[in-house]
């Protein structure tokens, strides 16, 4: 029993103890101090990109700000180019990149360069959350049908969304079906944007009745 050892045999047990378990005891806390300096130097970094995206993006939100009935100026449009591409190139990981990106699809389609617009969206697709590419995915839509280029916005609309999207989608669809001309689907497709519309006041409830009444009739219908 250990309580009978001499001290010189607790010492000895001691030593050998050490002897055997010494470097692996030293390993793990080694190890422990790594981690947890380690992640400490991360949360610290992930602030600080954070704050510096943050700072980026309120100077591009002051650049492109313009008075009522103003348009944003060559001059503007270039500070804001060159402050979303550093936000994107730096800070891609922020959420601040996403919203940057949406902010030049916005600037793009005012200024009626909608085909700028879908490199953006497009990028936020591919990067962002699944909140953010579901958005970007119907701001897509828009620009493809505005360009007449439905089968694409077609493919955009047909990825899964969440429920609160649904009836918007089937707007969008009806939108791209009329431009292919197949009156049957736009039909349906505006009939299930109207059943999906819920309790609501939007202007909606009021527009999608007149899309659906100038669709043109299908013969044998």
């Amino acid at each position: 029993m250990a309580d009978h050892l001499t001290d010189e045999e607790q010492l000895q047990q001691l030593k050998n103890w050490w002897k055997e378990n010494g470097t692996w005891l030293i390993t793990v806390v080694l190890l422990g101090l790594i981690a947890y300096f380690g992640y400490q130097s991360w949360q610290n970094y992930q602030r600080q990109q954070a704050e510096q995206a943050s700072a980026l993006y309120a100077e591009l939100q002051e650049s492109i700000e313009v008075k009522q009935g103003e348009t944003l100026s060559e001059e503007k449009r270039s500070t804001a180019s060159y402050l979303i591409q550093q936000i994107q190139d730096e800070y891609a990981t922020t959420q601040y990149a996403i919203n940057a990106n949406f902010v030049a699809a916005k600037i793009a389609v005012d200024s009626d360069d909608l085909e700028a617009a879908t490199a953006p969206l497009s990028w936020v697709i591919d990067n962002g959350d699944s909140a953010a590419k579901a958005l970007a995915e119907l701001r897509l839509a828009r620009v493809y049908i505005a360009l007449k280029q439905y089968d694409d916005a077609l493919s955009q609309l047909n990825t899964e969304k969440a429920d609160n999207y649904l009836s918007l989608v089937a707007e969008l669809k009806g939108d791209a079906y009329m431009g292919l001309e197949n009156w049957a689907e736009a039909r349906i497709a505006y009939q299930e944007a109207i059943d999906g519309l819920g309790d609501t006041t939007s202007f909606r409830l009021r527009l999608l009745p007149i899309k659906l009444a100038n669709v043109p009739a299908v013969e044998g219908s």
